[in-house]
Parts: C-alpha cells; structure tokens; sequence
C-alpha cells in the first residue's frame, strides 16, 4: 500500500510539473489577468454595485478560465502520452494502472488548485487597488469552484478513455458541465410534466452532477459556507468517475 501511494504521488508531482512548463499554463495565466482587470472596467460601470460586480465577475472569469485549462489537460493528457509512447514505458513497469490514473487525476487537481490561488491573489490586489477587502466567504467561493473542478475534470478523464478524440471529450464534458448547472431547474420540469418526458428529466437528475451546490456565495448566512452535501457529492462524483475510469483503462491494451 505505501508503494502504491508513492507512486500515485510521483506521478502526481510529474503531472503538476509538466502543466506548470507547459506554454498553455502560461498563455492562460496572462489570459487570466487580462479577464480579472476586464472586471475592473465593469465595475466602474456599477458606481453602487461596484464592489459586488467585481467580486462576482473575477470569481466567475477564474472559475471558467480554470475550467478550460483544466478540460484541455484531461482530455488530452492520456490521448498525448498514448501518441508518444510514453504511457507504454510507464506501463512496462511495475506500476499499477490505478495508481497512474490516480496521479494524473492529481496532478491535474494540483494545477486547477494552483491556477485559482494565483489568479485570486491578482483577484484581490485588483480589489485592493480600486479600495474594497476581502469580500465576505471569498475562500468558500473559491473552494466551490475547485469542487466543480474536481468533479467535471474526473468526469473528462473517464469520458477520455472510451471518447474518439479530445474534442469529443470536450464537447461531452462541456454539455455535462453546463447541464450541472440547471439541475433545479430540470426537477421542476420533471414535476410540472408527465409521462416519458417526466421519467427522462427524472433519470437525468440522477446521473447529472448539481453543480449548484457549490456555489458558495449563493448559499444563507453571512459566512457563505459550503454545507457538508457539496462535499459529498463533489467525492462521490470524483470516486465514481475514478472508478469507472479505472474499470474502463483496465481493459485497455497499452
């Protein structure tokens, strides 16, 4: 078991490392600051509403720039390292498939987790700089956002595995990302209609991660913490995608 662990964690660390060399980490960080000072120019706009705007608009700009680094790395990752033969020199020893998966699913969530701390700390001067503090639950909001991340990032690495392409992938996790934000919105129409059209919306309920959940700054209360249902949902989402990706690469020839 400590052997199994080791590996996970080298392969971990080799995967963080390669993200933060790759040449796209960089272009989305200036793309990042570039969107958050955009926000900057927004919130002039709101004259009362300033401080709100800004903190909603940079949480959700981090959110989605993270989001489109994140689905890149896991669609493509196992597909590259196909390609170039690395993944058959990793599989040539005595590492277990699990551990490999485990670690790049890692590796990617250390990325996500990197990319939100920078670009919340540029988040934050910018606020700073136009005279307003923290705001209110800001390291929930962003915790929220990394449970998104870590949900629809092991999803993309389960769809990856039988996707014909990454662009598939990336359109299949895209629509599931999306669809995870209108869960109550489906249950409604599930009680309001009848029928096939009822049962479909009700199975879909089922197999749709509520990405709703964690959105902190939409909870009650002042402190705009996460309750414990986001975070059992966001590891149950992540075990089971893990799992069935494990299940899938298992029967894979590499």
């Amino acid at each position: 078991m400590k052997k199994i662990f080791s590996l996970t964690g080298a392969v971990a660390f080799n995967s963080f490392m390669e993200s933060v060399r790759n040449r796209f980490f960089t272009l989305f960080a200036v793309f990042a600051f570039a969107a958050i000072y955009a926000s900057v120019l927004a919130g002039v706009m709101a004259v009362d509403q300033e401080a709100r705007v800004l903190t909603d608009f940079g949480l959700a700009l981090m959110e989605l720039v993270a989001l489109a680094y994140a689905l890149f790395s896991a669609s493509s990752v196992l597909l590259r390292e196909a390609e170039t033969k690395t993944i058959y020199l990793v599989f040539s020893r005595p590492v277990p498939r699990s551990a490999y998966l485990a670690g790049k699913l890692a590796g990617s969530l250390m990325t996500s987790a990197l990319m939100l701390a920078v670009m919340g700390l540029m988040h934050l001067l910018l606020l700073k700089f136009r005279g307003f503090g923290v705001p209110p639950g800001y390291a929930w909001a962003l915790s929220g956002s990394l449970l998104k991340l870590a949900v629809i990032t092991s999803f993309a690495f389960f769809v990856s595995l039988f996707s014909t392409s990454a662009v598939s992938t990336l359109v299949i996790s895209g629509v599931f990302w999306t669809a995870g934000h209108f869960v109550t919105e489906t249950r409604f129409l599930a009680e309001s209609s009848g029928g096939a059209v009822a049962a479909a919306l009700k199975a879909a309920i089922w197999i749709i991660p509520n990405l709703q959940l964690f959105n902190a700054r939409d909870a009650a209360g002042a402190s705009c913490a996460l309750g414990p249902a986001a975070f059992f949902s966001a590891a149950a989402w992540v075990a089971g995608s893990y799992l069935a990706a494990v299940w899938l690469i298992s029967g894979k020839e590499f």
